[in-house]
């Protein structure tokens, strides 16, 4: 296992690449508090805050396992699973440890932001992002249990309300499949993104293309 060492008010602590991963996941959703709760949370010892999460963290794992295994007990009662199944399994969980690992990399490399990154960037309060994000003029990524924002709406290209107006053309799509049609080049617009069109002043066109997308 690959291990990285990180010093942290000059105590050197050696972690593996999983370990940080969830470090950082659990930094990114302490952001969804908002800053007087994460003061709280700071203002806590060392000590208290590392017991509590520890504790928190147990009190998860405890209540999924008891949820999966339940049901999976239920589930394959009396029965066991066939090698075939068990492959199955196997083969669906890489393209999802896959999946899992691009989205990490897009918020380590700056392109998904957390809600505080976010509002300050776009020089608005933390009711205002939420209310952006409810009329559908902004959306929303889960990269695992925390969630993200995209860098693009923070972009000094394109007009924030023209992207905002293309976003609410998108409907009630996933979050991923509206991060796909801002991203992926398309025919209709030349084979570049809708971003970099509408940084080139073809509104109308990406309307026109976000309504079909949605509508397939």
């Amino acid at each position: 296992m690959i291990a990285r060492a990180h010093t942290l008010e000059g105590t050197a602590v050696v972690l593996d690449v999983e370990t940080e991963e969830a470090l950082r996941s659990a930094v990114g959703a302490a952001t969804m508090l908002g800053p007087d709760r994460a003061r709280a949370l700071l203002s806590l010892s060392d000590e208290q805050l590392g017991h509590l999460f520890k504790v928190g963290i147990a009190q998860v794992i405890d209540l999924a396992g008891t949820i999966t295994f339940g049901i999976a007990a239920a589930a394959t009662r009396d029965r066991k699973p066939t090698a075939g199944k068990k492959r199955a399994v196997g083969v669906v969980a890489d393209p999802e440890r896959q999946v899992q690992a691009e989205r990490r990399m897009l918020v380590a490399g700056g392109k998904l932001l957390p809600a505080a990154q976010t509002w300050v960037g776009l020089g608005m309060t933390r009711q205002a992002l939420s209310k952006a994000v409810a009329s559908g003029r902004i959306f929303t990524v889960d990269v695992g249990a925390a969630q993200y924002y995209p860098a693009f709406y923070l972009a000094g290209d394109i007009d924030r309300k023209t992207l905002g107006k293309v976003t609410q053309c998108l409907g009630g799509l996933p979050g991923w499949s509206k991060w796909q049609f801002f991203t992926t080049p398309k025919a209709s617009l030349g084979n570049v993104t809708p971003l970099v069109a509408l940084s080139r002043g073809k509104v109308d066109e990406v309307e026109r293309a976000a309504t079909a997308f949605a509508e397939r």
